[in-house]
């Protein structure tokens, strides 16, 4: 475990402390594994091409033909891909501690998002993740909620006005203005918070960059410019925070410290906060796509969802009605089954390891796979169909085995944000669909691009029509 030491103020703060010598790993995973099902590295070009055109169409084919797991290439690299619930179950414990997410992050975001929770492993992720939980306590989500709701209805009141309205490029800026309102206590509507959302942008844009080197005017340059930028602006603001009363993540994380009294670095709280926005804007608004579109398609939800918020005559959510919105919950989980966010998790051996009955050789990619779990027949009443039914306390098929329903992680990084994602999407719900009935536009079906988030290729035009309350 990290131990402390003291600041000048006399605080502990966290040591520097080495993940373990066991993820000393060469800088690039795998390229060529034996005796695992798949084609490992024999058809790495046209792999990557493929899950890149039609993901879930790749993974379905795939499971059809080798089960659930098995190894694939993917620019480069050999990834085996595990999908049964048993052994995901047994991957994202991991009580050996063999799995690094550090080193299985590393190459897509390591760069860009250096020393976020998710690229931190074993002692030092527990220490880093104890100090953090305050920043979620009850107290602070109240204080969220706060933050939250005004923001939903100034935006939904401009929304109503476009006769032309696509869902998912308004619900990203919903998203970001949320994040660095929330996260940081800045709006993107004075130049501060327009430079802010426009340098998170550029470092998201920069993780799925195909030429990773920061060459201008490339993408993953842009990407590590306003990683920069975001660095010195969060540590110019740090003193300040930590005297304030201010009621936003940054400020909370300056001030949290654990039971023994550590706080973060200076240097840790701009690493976790710049991860934070990354982590915070871009799921939820992906998740909520999903959501608005499946409820274009299925009105019958829709309507259902509207008299369970007319139940409430509040004009935005309470944070004691969070729990109450139970069928709104459900609709919200099946869209994080169909179409998970995070798709999939990356993983690196640092060293041989029995995973069921395979033997994985040290250093290579292990990925459980949401995308594979969320829809496996024998475990899911007809996988590819929306059905929120399938989460009420009747069914709860989510249930029938701790592996097999994962859209935010699990084990030890199980995502710390689980509760306030699902807070944010519930309260934009009561508000949206208090206003608005969703009708779907467009001629084609909806297809959903899985990278770097799962959106709509067609952005997702919907109209917005008044509701009746």
């Amino acid at each position: 475990m990290a131990s402390g030491h003291p600041d000048r103020k006399g605080h502990r703060t966290l040591r520097e402390t080495p993940l373990s010598d066991a993820v000393d790993l060469p800088d690039f995973p795998l390229r060529e594994v034996d005796g695992l099902p798949g084609e490992g590295g024999a058809r790495q070009v046209r792999d990557s091409f493929q899950q890149l055109r039609d993901m879930h169409g790749f993974l379905r084919q795939r499971r059809e033909r080798f089960g659930p797991n098995f190894a694939h290439g993917y620019f480069g690299f050999v990834t085996f891909a595990v999908g049964e619930p048993e052994l995901v179950r047994e991957l994202l414990i991991d009580r050996g501690a063999d799995f690094s997410s550090r080193m299985g992050w590393d190459f897509s975001i390591g760069e860009l998002f250096e020393g976020g929770l998710m690229l931190r492993d074993f002692d030092d992720h527990r220490a880093q993740r104890n100090i953090m939980q305050a920043a979620f306590r009850p107290g602070a989500m109240r204080g969220y909620l706060e933050i939250i709701n005004p923001i939903i209805d100034r935006t939904l009141t401009d929304w109503g006005r476009s006769p032309r309205f696509r869902f998912f490029p308004a619900i990203k800026r919903l998203g970001l203005q949320i994040a660095t309102e929330l996260l940081l206590g800045e709006s993107l509507d004075v130049r501060a918070g327009r430079k802010i959302g426009r340098s998170f942008v550029d470092a998201v844009n920069a993780a799925v960059a195909v030429v990773r080197r920061p060459v201008p005017p490339g993408r993953y340059w842009r990407g590590m410019r306003g990683r920069a930028f975001l660095e010195r602006y969060f540590a110019s603001q740090i003193e300040e925070r930590r005297r304030s009363n201010r009621a936003d993540m940054f400020s909370q994380l300056c001030r949290a410290e654990d039971e023994a009294g550590d706080r973060l670095s200076d240097e840790e709280i701009v690493q976790h906060v710049i991860f934070l926005v990354f982590a915070a804007h871009d799921t939820t608004s992906s998740a909520l796509t999903t959501a608005v579109w499946a409820l274009g398609e299925h009105p019958d939800w829709q309507e259902r969802l509207r008299e369970e918020i007319r139940a409430h005559g509040d004009a935005s959510m309470h944070y004691d009605a969070r729990e109450t919105l139970v069928e709104t919950d459900w609709v919200f989980k099946e869209a994080l089954r169909l179409q998970p966010p995070g798709s999939f998790m990356l993983r690196r051996t640092v060293r041989e390891v029995q995973l069921g009955p395979y033997l994985l050789p040290k250093n290579l990619t292990v990925s459980p796979v949401s995308r594979i779990s969320h829809y496996l027949p024998d475990w899911w009443t007809d996988p590819d169909c929306f059905d929120p039914l399938r989460f009420s306390p009747e069914r709860a098929e989510h249930r029938r085995h701790p592996g097999l329903y994962y859209p935010f992680g699990g084990g030890a990084h199980m995502c710390l944000g689980v509760h306030l994602a699902t807070m944010q999407a519930k309260a934009f719900l009561y508000q949206f669909l208090r206003r608005y009935t969703v009708i779907p536009k467009g001629r084609r079906p909806v297809r959903f691009q899985p990278v770097p988030m799962p959106h709509p290729s067609n952005s997702l035009p919907i109209g917005l029509v008044r509701a009746v309350l």
